[in-house]
């Protein structure tokens, strides 16, 4: 994996030199290896730099869903343009962008097309290193018009038609051992036990539909 720092040539461009240093008085040669300026790279071998070479973009940018559970950076509940050294986002191995810099050393997890990465954040730094593999985000589906209550399915859907609430489920078609939550990262689960969502369900108190309601609106 490539790594920043700072080297001194004997030229004004990286194209024109033929050493590089790691001191600014030209006395220490760097060691053995690849080094590019985002635009060229040359070996160095044996204390002399080879012919350059055309670098491959970088710029590959992703516009991705940003947070601490995997949940969160599937649905995109924050989000930011960032820049990542492959252009086929799962095989990242470092992605950088302004939302890594804002936030928390800590690790976090971003999304693009339908997967997410885990990534390693240092406060401050821009550029993210992918910490875990790729997998596929858990799908969240809206459903619009629903009732909840705890007291029975007329109350449901008495509350369906006066205080109609959006809820969300891993299911696109809703069935028993589906479940649905109050917010489309799928964290917070519906605990009332009779929800209306397209038609009456039973739950079981902690999100899962249990049975088709025998009773409907």
């Amino acid at each position: 994996m490539a790594t920043q720092g700072t080297y001194y040539l004997d030229g004004p461009s990286l194209s024109a030199a033929s050493v590089i240093y790691d001191d600014a008085n030209l006395t220490t040669v760097a060691a053995d290896g690849f080094y590019s300026d985002g635009v060229i790279s040359r070996e160095q071998s044996s204390g002399a730099l080879l012919p350059q070479v055309s670098c491959p973009s970088c710029n590959n940018e992703f516009l991705v869903g940003f947070g601490g559970a995997a949940e969160d950076a599937c649905n995109f509940l924050a989000s930011g343009t960032v820049t990542g050294d492959d252009p086929t986002f799962c095989n990242c191995t470092t992605l950088s962008g302004a939302i890594f810099s804002a936030a928390s050393t800590g690790t976090y997890f971003v999304s693009y097309g339908g997967y997410y990465l885990e990534v390693s954040v240092t406060l401050g730094n821009p550029v993210a290193t992918v910490t875990g593999i790729c997998e596929t985000c858990t799908p969240s589906y809206s459903i619009g018009g629903c009732g909840v209550s705890n007291v029975s399915v007329g109350a449901s859907c008495s509350d369906a038609g006066t205080n109609p609430k959006i809820l969300y489920s891993d299911c696109l078609a809703l069935a028993p051992g589906c479940g649905l939550y109050w917010d489309a990262a799928l964290q917070s689960p519906v605990t009332e036990l009779f929800v209306f969502a397209n038609a009456n369900w039973d739950m079981d108190g902690n999100g899962i539909i249990s049975a088709y309601s025998a009773i409907q609106c």
